[in-house]
């Protein structure tokens, strides 16, 4: 599977390592030269230098065989645009974003992005998982 990732920041560079971990091809695309270049060194895969709401910087990045775009960037209009980029002139299959503002999640469902996650309710649940077992145990297993 060919995936572009945009933002090389914790997420994206962390999602990135996982999916070449499972031998999966990607192109990640950073604004950052200096990130640009770290990630590079890293990782060893492709990184493409640009903004990626432009349209030569998605073309440059192999949108056109993509079948997964993931953005991680910190700005949602962003995100967005991006992935409305993807799907809708370059027919990428899945598009995904992660959300950074809660009340913009209604707005991605209802653009139809296929995979939106809301950042500040993944870090709650993963802390709720994490404290399941005390919880449990304090309310007596019900």
């Amino acid at each position: 599977m060919y995936v572009i990732i945009v933002g090389a920041g914790r997420v994206g560079t962390a999602v990135a390592r996982r999916l070449l971990e499972v031998d999966q091809e990607i192109t990640v695309i950073e604004r950052d030269p200096g990130r640009c270049a770290a990630l590079e060194s890293e990782i060893g895969g492709v990184v493409v230098q640009g903004d990626a709401t432009e349209f030569n910087v998605l073309a440059k990045a192999g949108a056109m065989r993509a079948q997964v775009l993931i953005a991680t960037g910190r700005r949602d209009h962003e995100n967005l645009v991006v992935c409305q980029m993807a799907k809708n002139l370059f027919n990428v299959g899945r598009v995904m974003s992660i959300v950074n503002v809660s009340e913009h999640i209604e707005l991605f469902d209802r653009l139809e992005i296929d995979v939106s996650i809301d950042a500040s309710l993944m870090f709650v649940d993963s802390f709720m998982n994490g404290m399941e077992e005390l919880l449990d145990e304090e309310t007596g297993g019900a």
